[in-house]
C-alpha cells in the first residue's frame, strides 16, 4: 500500500471513531500518526457526541482526558439538546445522572417540539413529564407540521387537540409540500382545505420533485372546486 492509499485508509478509519485500530495499523506500516492529528480527531469525536470513542482513542494514544473536561462535554451535550450523546456518555463513564440537568434539557427539547428526546430525558431522570410540558410540545409540533408527534404528545397528556390546532398543522404541511399529512390533519378536524391552499401545496410538491403528493394535491383541489 503506497503512502497516499495508506493515508486515505487511515483517515477513513479515524473518521469512523476507530482510533485504536488506526494507531495499530499506522505502527505496523511505519506511519506514525502525529500528536496534532490525534488531538484533532479526539476533539472531533467529542464534538460529534462520541465521548466513549474519544476516551477509548485517547487511551490508545496515551493521551489523558481529565474528568472535568469530560463532565464539561456532558453539560454541553445537555445544553445543546444532544440527549442521547449525554446519556450514553454518562453510562460509559459510570457517573451519577445529573437529574436536574436532564430534566432541564428534556424541558427544552419539548418546548422545541422534540418529543422523543424530551421524553427520553425525563425517563432517564426518572421523572414523569408534566401535562403542561406535553401540551406545549404538542402545540409546537402542530405549528411545524409534525402531525404524529403532536398527536402523541396530546395523547400522553390525555387531551384532544382543537380543530384550530389541527388545521394550523395542515396549513403548515401544505406550505411545505406534505400533501398526505396536511390532508390527514384537516380530516381529523372535520374541515376541508381551500382549493388555493391545495394548489399552492401542489406547486411546492412539484418544485421539490415530489410528484406523487403533487398529483394528489391537484386531485383534491379539483374536488374542492366541484
Amino acid at each position: 500500500m503506497n503512502d497516499e492509499k495508506l493515508t486515505a485508509y487511515l483517515k477513513n478509519i479515524l473518521e469512523k471513531g476507530r482510533m485504536a485500530e488506526a494507531i495499530d495499523i499506522s505502527k505496523e506500516m511505519g506511519a506514525q500518526l502525529s500528536e496534532e492529528e490525534i488531538n484533532s480527531y479526539i476533539f472531533q469525536y467529542l464534538d460529534q457526541g462520541w465521548l466513549s470513542k474519544a476516551v477509548e482513542g485517547s487511551k490508545a494514544a496515551g493521551v489523558e482526558l481529565p474528568d472535568d473536561m469530560l463532565f464539561g462535554w456532558i453539560d454541553k451535550y445537555l445544553e445543546e439538546g444532544q440527549i442521547y450523546s449525554a446519556i450514553n456518555a454518562i453510562k460509559f463513564l459510570g457517573v451519577p445522572l445529573p437529574k436536574d440537568k436532564l430534566i432541564e434539557a428534556g424541558r427544552k427539547c419539548l418546548l422545541e417540539g422534540e418529543l422523543n428526546k424530551g421524553l427520553d430525558a425525563f425517563k432517564a431522570a426518572g421523572e414523569e413529564v408534566p401535562e403542561e410540558e406535553l401540551l406545549s410540545c404538542g402545540n409546537k409540533c402542530f405549528e411545524e407540521g409534525k402531525l404524529y408527534p403532536g398527536l402523541e404528545a396530546y395523547e400522553k397528556a390525555n387531551k384532544t387537540p382543537t380543530d384550530e390546532l389541527l388545521t394550523l398543522c395542515g396549513d403548515r404541511c401544505f406550505e411545505e409540500g406534505w400533501t398526505n399529512r396536511g390532508l390527514e390533519s384537516y380530516e381529523r378536524s372535520n374541515m376541508s382545505p381551500t382549493k388555493e391552499k391545495l394548489l399552492a401545496c401542489a406547486s411546492r410538491c412539484f418544485m421539490d420533485k415530489n410528484k406523487d403528493e403533487g398529483r394528489r394535491a391537484i386531485v383534491e383541489a379539483n374536488k374542492a372546486s366541484e
